[in-house]
């Protein structure tokens, strides 16, 4: 090598570079299945339809992978992670294994005195979200966020240095408008979509590890240097509109919030609708940038629709690829890069190697890397801060639509026998890092940089609220604060988020009142409350207003047979779809439905619902009621609103009009505290009638909306009314859920139960939170 570590800066990372699928073996370790491995398998796309199945069995053989790296010197190992081996479906469940083995693999480079420098996405997508669009779908910003915090979580305090997408161009435009790589489409639409996309993917995926406390986070692009083919205007502003689309536009999203005007001349009518406002999280600030740079192109106008452009044959010497060597443009590259984009932001090559059918003797490639390096030179020579190198690759692997042909590894891989044989390229390498001191940069993040991820959830009442922080799933505090107006509620968030230093991962807020368009109208409270209003006041990255039923239907998502009372049915609720009523305060109704293992919330009002005498007798007691409240009845009938008689405002109602109906027309209108604890008592014979009414019309209502809802997982009543009256769910109240005529034994089927979890609504806010999460 013309070149030894002695050349470079004291800082100076030298380091080589993988990819997951290209190395691991996909089809091992309860990986699911991606578009690579669809496109592999439709005939044509790949060079003898070879895949990732195999590779190079990295997945078992990482150890001795990394005696290579140790042996040979490198400083750092820039590796990729499978999201599909982490999240097979892409969400939802998570795969152990996968975990497990990022875990290993972060230790053992460790272990080694080997930095990792982890890329989080590259190219291998889950079907499971390719079947949903994939990179057309502006979702997958939001599932890539939460996939980089799973991973993260697990193996980030370990990590040197992070990047989340290697080589945007590649992922969009490569892959939907040329179709060489999955899914291989060729479609304008959807390539505007995936290079916005996956720019707002990158975006955040920062914003979540910095929400991690995570430093030395980086963006990785790969840049093709245009020139144009002649002298021609026509062949300038090709290779114009070719930088544009290779390089401009995504360094420009990244670093300068704005796409290139030549760029969106072509693709502007096909981006997403607000593309404009996505730039701020495009745009979130990264530590460092990386180059991947292999070649420069020739470029002449054609006579196509947009863009116009075509490639021509150069003069220069090529690798195995094809690929024109030019060094220079590296050099142009990071000169660039760095007056037009990035400042005094670090920036790495963190990719440049080529290919070579030369097995052993690999002279071209130690010639490759001592012109590049060079060029690395005359650029630190120019001020540039350059701070890193990481050779494209460690081993021989699969080169994705050319399959196994093409070498680019300083070590040989044989794909019959998967032995490993270092190249001469390796020895030259491992002479020139042994001259000069060894680098003193950290090898990790820094201890106890990282935290765990918090949520805080809500539980809103028209006079106070109660706050709940929520520590990887499990509540770990609880507050009280006045609910007050919406400033001073909104300040009260805000207030928490900066006691504990971090801004939550989400919030959910609950409370009485319709939802409607992220924005929720607390009845009880009198104030409108929004998602945006949240996340401004907290900095969460999610944010969900629900109705108090929402929240109650999912408090019993988890419930146990220690967390109520058994009235009918098993004592302990079994899964299946539940419904959930909430009696003295408007009669809530929330019906949790469970579907492929998964429950899925309905909330309604109950109190809609028309009653209407049950017996002869009650007849004069409903027209007494009517006299008292008409405008609480279905037209000219004796069918009122269940919420009349079954909430605590309602009551109070039926109270005077059973003393009316007794002759009493002077009733007083008792608080509904009063007439439940007077029939409690027995003291006072209109109340225990009112109980009794109560109760038998609230379990027939019940008993109605189980036929209907079927709830096989059981009927749960919730709220304080149910915990502090139980002496009124007796036999009068299961006879009444019971007698359903010819649907008596329907009903008696249905578990049924009381609810004995203290803070339901903030257990119910906390559920429905940890299953937005998991979508």
């Amino acid at each position: 090598m013309k070149y030894t570590r002695a050349d470079f800066p004291k800082d100076f990372l030298f380091g080589v570079a993988t990819s997951a699928y290209q190395i691991e073996g996909h089809a091992q370790g309860g990986a699911g299945p991606t578009h690579w491995d669809s496109f592999a398998a439709t005939p044509g796309n790949v060079v003898r339809a070879e895949s990732g199945d195999l590779a190079c069995d990295h997945l078992h053989r990482f150890e001795q992978d990394f005696d290579l790296i140790r042996e040979a010197g490198f400083d750092c190992y820039r590796f990729s992670t499978s999201w599909a081996r982490v999240l097979p479906e892409g969400r939802g469940p998570v795969n152990q294994a996968g975990l497990d083995y990022y875990d290993r693999l972060a230790d053992a480079l460790l272990e080694r005195g080997i930095r990792p420098c982890a890329t989080l996405y590259h190219w291998e997508l889950p079907s499971a979200l390719a079947d949903l669009g994939g990179w057309r779908n502006r979702d997958i910003a939001n599932w890539f966020a939460d996939f980089t915090e799973i991973i993260m979580r697990r193996i980030g305090d370990r990590m040197y240095s992070v990047a989340p997408i290697n080589e945007p161009w590649c992922v969009s435009w490569l892959s939907h408008f040329e179709g060489h790589h999955a899914p291989g489409l060729r479609d304008i639409r959807a390539t505007a979509r995936a290079m916005h996309h996956v720019l707002l993917a990158h975006g955040r995926a920062i914003q979540a590890m910095r929400g991690l406390g995570m430093s030395n986070l980086g963006a990785v692009f790969n840049l093709e240097w245009a020139e144009p083919a002649d002298d021609t205007l026509e062949a300038r502003a090709a290779a114009d509109l070719y930088d544009g689309i290779y390089n401009r536009f995504f360094l420009g999203g990244v670093f300068n919030k704005a796409y290139p005007e030549n760029v969106l001349h072509g693709l502007q009518a096909h981006l997403p609708d607000g593309w404009q406002d996505d730039f701020d999280t495009i745009g979130t600030p990264v530590d460092w940038c990386g180059l991947n740079y292999y070649t420069r192109k020739l470029i002449a106008p054609a006579d196509t629709p947009w863009p116009s452009l075509q490639e021509v044959p150069g003069p220069l010497p090529k690798t195995q690829m094809g690929w024109e060597i030019e060094p220079g443009a590296l050099t142009r590259f990071l000169t660039r890069t760095a007056r037009d984009y990035t400042g005094d932001l670090p920036i790495y090559v963190t990719e440049n190697g080529m290919a070579s059918p030369e097995r052993q003797q690999d002279d071209d490639r130690i010639d490759y890397l001592n012109q590049h390096l060079a060029a690395v030179q005359d650029a630190l020579d120019q001020g540039v801060p350059v701070k890193g190198y990481f050779i494209w690759s460690l081993l021989d692997n699969y080169e994705w639509a050319l399959g196994y042909e093409k070498r680019f590894g300083l070590v040989d891989v044989d794909f019959d026998t998967l032995e490993r044989r270092p190249k001469a390229s390796f020895r030259a390498m491992q002479t020139a890092l042994a001259q000069g001191d060894p680098v003193s940069v950290p090898m990790a993040q820094p201890r106890g940089a990282m935290h765990d991820h918090w949520n805080l959830v809500a539980d809103i009442g028209g006079t106070n609220t109660r706050l709940g922080v929520v520590t990887n799933g499990t509540l770990t505090d609880l507050r009280k604060s006045p609910t007050g107006t919406l400033p001073e509620f909104l300040a009260a968030l805000h207030d928490l988020c900066a006691e504990i230093g971090t801004p939550p991962r989400a919030v959910v807020a609950a409370g009485a009142g319709p939802v409607r368009n992220g924005t929720i109208r607390l009845t009880n409270a009198n104030l409108d409350l929004s998602e945006a209003d949240i996340a401004t006041a907290t900095g969460a990255d999610h944010t969900f207003v629900i109705n108090d039923f929402t929240a109650a239907a999912w408090s019993v998502a988890e419930i146990t047979g220690d967390d109520v009372q058994a009235l009918q049915g098993d004592p302990t609720p079994p899964k299946g779809t539940r419904l959930v009523v909430g009696p003295g305060t408007g009669l809530g109704v929330g019906a949790l439905l469970y579907s492929e293992g998964h429950y899925h919330t309905v909330s309604g009002e109950g109190g809609h619902v028309g009653l209407s005498p049950r017996t002869r007798d009650e007849v004069n007691v409903f027209e007494a009621a009517r006299r008292i409240a008409p405008e609480c009845f279905f037209g000219n009938s004796l069918t009122l609103e269940a919420e009349m008689f079954l909430s605590g405002t309602g009551l109070p109602i039926l109270y005077r009009a059973l003393g009316m109906t007794a002759g009493q027309p002077d009733t007083p209108a008792l608080p509904a505290k009063d007439i439940l604890q007077a029939a409690r008592d027995g003291s006072d014979p209109v109340a225990m009638r009112a109980a009794q009414i109560f109760t038998t019309h609230l379990g027939a209502v019940m008993g109605d909306m189980a036929v209907t809802v079927m709830p096989t997982g059981g009927v749960f009543l919730v709220g304080g009314v149910a915990e502090k009256n139980r002496w009124l769910f007796g036999d009068d109240f299961l006879a009444a859920f019971n007698a359903g005529g010819r649907f008596d034994a329907l009903r008696q089927a249905f578990g049924v139960y009381v609810s004995e979890q203290a803070e339901f609504g903030i257990v119910g806010a906390n559920n429905f939170c940890k299953n937005a999460l998991a979508r």
